[in-house]
């Protein structure tokens, strides 16, 4: 989001120009008798008199275009609308509207049809009465299916969650978000389970077995179907759990005013629109300055939902992320033939990510669907992405990716934060290697002041970018991720917005079909966080719904989450292991070797 301001400031500076020089009352005055000699004889009178009255009647309608513009730009009106990137969005609907519409094979979609396709993964309401009726980890058992003395390498384990509620009676309905992985911790090896809810209160969780070994099974309760309905009743519909403060600058006065995607119309606003992507945020019209003369943003938590005594103990940090116990050891793994288990399929755009989609040994990541490369030397690296540019788009954990690169390469030079959003651009130029970050629009959640100034939406950015392609398949490349800031709002608009990305998503590759575009889902956060705004249950439900957009297209969806999981790092900004393993997981779909 950008405001355009320079056209308006052209107009100022002429209009100022002309002022300096003629006086507005004897503009006026000769609009007024344009045919009458001047007695001050100025050289504007002189030539103006001249002209025949349909040129000076012209002339006058210039001067009162300008004078509105310039009275405009000094004074704010009692509502004031401002469209962002105005100039940019502008010719943008003018092309679309003088070109023949895209024809693609994908089929239009809705945020209906999205909440639609996940509507059986929310949470059934049932009559919560109390906590002791709640499901309780502590209570509850995990039972291996079919259990055997071992197991042999590519085998599926299968085993049964049977939840109980805290006075150990069996519970009748499901709901409850569970995370389970595998994990051998001497040989650094582990990898996710993927959980079926029966929503009878048993739960089947299947692992694959990608390693030899003494293989451990854990499966932690993370949320009681209890808590899962109050996180969902609270997320409906309500933008209010964070709330921005809006500054606002111009020369050496200050003014501030809050900010949201929801407020009243009770008082002036300073409307902040996309109105072609249906986009919208706004701002209480500060007292004095103009809307235009917003520079910074930096939320804060509103007291948010009240929640009953009973709720609030559901949503306690001790009860989240609790051990379920097993009633069996750790199960033995061991190799029962020569050949290994390595995908044959290079990883490419639009493979169907399976779940778990690979697992770790020795600290590094494997894909169990397509050939990864762990990219452990620079050289390594460089070799890549020579010739490259690198566009990462969104939020914290994406930029993540641009830090590693710029660490990892001692030729890759940061040029500075400058531009759009101050984005950061770093430069390999011997080996004519681009890598730049930007980050996404609101909604943004830090107590930091964010810069507004230039800040767009990654959809309208899509559009802007000259990406290239050769017969080599040396391509650009777009990595996208930005659900985190998005967990305090409601589902539905978070959907608009990937629906959004998805129509540019379709015209970048129109144009450029050779240019790689992964979307990074989220991975877990801490389990400490404001469980209300930010629990992991509400990025679950996120990455499901990037699924769903994503899931037509010839895009790489890269599952942060799998790997997060399956590493037990509740960490919004991961270590280095968890990033270099997802750079690699990147590269290794731009540069396929043997």
């Amino acid at each position: 989001m950008m405001f355009k301001t320079e056209t308006m400031n052209l107009h100022v500076i002429n209009l100022e120009h002309w002022l300096s020089i003629y006086s507005i009352e004897t503009i006026i005055l000769q609009c007024a008798k344009p045919d009458q000699p001047s007695t001050e004889g100025t050289s504007f009178v002189r030539w103006g008199s001249s002209f025949s009255m349909k040129k000076i009647s012209f002339i006058c309608v210039c001067f009162i275009i300008l004078l509105f513009l310039y009275f405009s730009k000094i004074h704010e009106w009692p509502s004031i609308t401002i469209l962002l990137d105005l100039q940019s969005h502008t010719s943008t609907a003018q092309t679309h509207a003088t070109e023949e519409p895209l024809v693609t094979p994908y089929k239009e979609m809705t945020v209906e049809d999205v909440m639609s396709s996940l509507r059986g993964n929310f949470p059934t309401a049932t009559n919560f009465t109390s906590f002791q009726s709640s499901s309780s980890a502590r209570h509850s058992v995990t039972r291996l299916e079919q259990p055997r003395a071992q197991f042999c390498v590519g085998d599926t384990l299968n085993v049964l969650v049977e939840m109980r509620d805290y006075r150990g009676r069996p519970k009748a309905y499901g709901g409850d978000f569970i995370l389970a992985r595998i994990n051998s911790p001497k040989l650094q090896a582990s990898a996710s389970g993927d959980v079926t809810d029966f929503r009878n209160g048993s739960y089947h969780v299947r692992f694959t077995l990608f390693w030899p070994g003494q293989v451990q099974v854990s499966v932690l309760l993370i949320h009681p179907s209890e808590a899962v309905q109050v996180l969902w009743r609270t997320r409906k519909q309500n933008y209010n759990k964070i709330a921005y403060t809006g500054t606002f600058v111009n020369g050496s006065k200050t003014e501030k005013s809050l900010c949201s995607f929801r407020l009243p119309k009770n008082r002036p606003l300073c409307e902040y629109k996309d109105e072609e992507q249906g986009e919208y945020f706004a701002c209480v019209q500060p007292p004095t300055l103009p809307c235009s003369s917003l520079k910074t943003l930096y939320s804060y938590n509103t007291p948010g939902p009240s929640l009953t005594k009973e709720e609030t103990r559901l949503l306690a940090r001790e009860n989240i992320a609790v051990p379920i116990r097993n009633n069996f050891n750790a199960v033995k793994v061991i190799s029962c033939t020569v050949a290994t288990h390595r995908p044959s399929e290079k990883c490419v755009a639009g493979m169907k990510s399976p779940f778990p989609s690979g697992y770790f040994f020795a600290n590094k990541w494997t894909s169990s669907f397509c050939q990864t490369s762990s990219f452990p030397s620079e050289d390594a690296i460089n070799s890549c992405l020579m010739g490259r540019r690198l566009y990462f788009r969104g939020d914290s954990t994406v930029h993540q990716y641009y830090y590693y690169l710029e660490k990892k390469l001692t030729d890759l030079k940061f040029q500075g934060s400058f531009g759009p959003c101050l984005s950061q651009l770093a430069v390999d130029s011997r080996r004519n290697i681009t890598v730049h970050y930007m980050k996404h629009f609101t909604p943004w959640i830090s107590a930091h002041h964010i810069p507004v100034n230039g800040c767009g939406y990654v959809s309208r950015d899509l559009e802007k970018l000259e990406l290239i392609g050769d017969g080599d398949g040396r391509q650009d490349a777009v990595v996208i991720s930005f659900g985190q800031h998005f967990r305090a709002f409601p589902l539905d608009f978070f959907i608009h917005r990937l629906l959004n990305l998805r129509r540019a998503i379709i015209q970048l590759q129109a144009r450029s079909p050779q240019t790689l575009v992964m979307v990074k889902l989220e991975n877990t956060r801490e389990l400490n966080s404001k469980v209300l705004r930010l629990s992991d249950w509400y990025g679950y439900m996120q990455n499901m719904a990037q699924r769903k957009v994503f899931g037509d297209l010839k895009v790489a969806l890269l599952d942060a989450w799998d790997i997060t999981v399956a590493a037990n790092t509740f960490a919004v900004h991961p270590n280095e292991i968890i990033v270099s393993n997802e750079v690699a997981l990147f590269l290794s779909h731009l540069c396929h070797y043997p």
